[in-house]
């Protein structure tokens, strides 16, 4: 999904005509910005909430067969510790999109006059295309983040019936 997410938005971003220059006051860049310092803050406030939380939902494992575990970990992933996982992921991800982008800003214009002309497009569209699959990541991690949150920390866990033989009964 961010792969799809990346391609549109770059080529949109490459290709429409009364799009103004990404790395250009007002452009892309520039506009998300501050959406990136909003977000770092409430990704760090969400992990900040997780992490000290003692909330039984939380500590429990989560739900799978065989337990989930990271690698080369004996103990199995907890709710707590995938949540905390996913957002410092997402704090670190927008306060590396925002110095990202800022320095993309800065460098973009002088960067012109040190590489040959024939070259311009292709470094913008590279840099855009990795920037925004970044940034089409951290949309789809929040989504993620935001329905475990909101959904699947509020339903029960569904029980596994065995049967003498070890199979699930059907």
């Amino acid at each position: 999904m961010p792969a799809v997410g990346a391609i549109g938005l770059t080529s949109a971003l490459l290709f429409w005509p009364s799009i103004p220059s990404p790395y250009a006051t007002g452009g892309f860049l520039s506009s998300l910005q501050n959406l990136f310092a909003i977000l770092g803050g409430f990704f760090v406030s969400a992990l900040t909430l997780v992490a000290t939380s003692s909330t039984p939902g939380l500590l429990q494992p989560l739900a799978g067969s065989p337990p989930i575990r990271l690698k080369g970990q004996t103990v199995p992933l907890t709710r707590q510790r995938f949540l905390s996982l996913l957002f410092g992921y997402l704090a670190f991800s927008a306060f590396a999109l925002y110095a990202v982008g800022f320095f993309a800003i800065m460098i973009a214009p002088g960067a012109k006059t040190f590489t040959p002309a024939w070259s311009h497009s292709w470094i913008s569209g590279g840099f855009l295309l990795g920037y925004t699959f970044w940034l089409s990541h951290v949309f789809v991690a929040t989504m993620v983040g935001l329905h475990y949150f909101t959904d699947r920390l509020q339903r029960p866990d569904p029980e596994i019936i065995r049967n003498d033989r070890g199979n699930t009964a059907g």
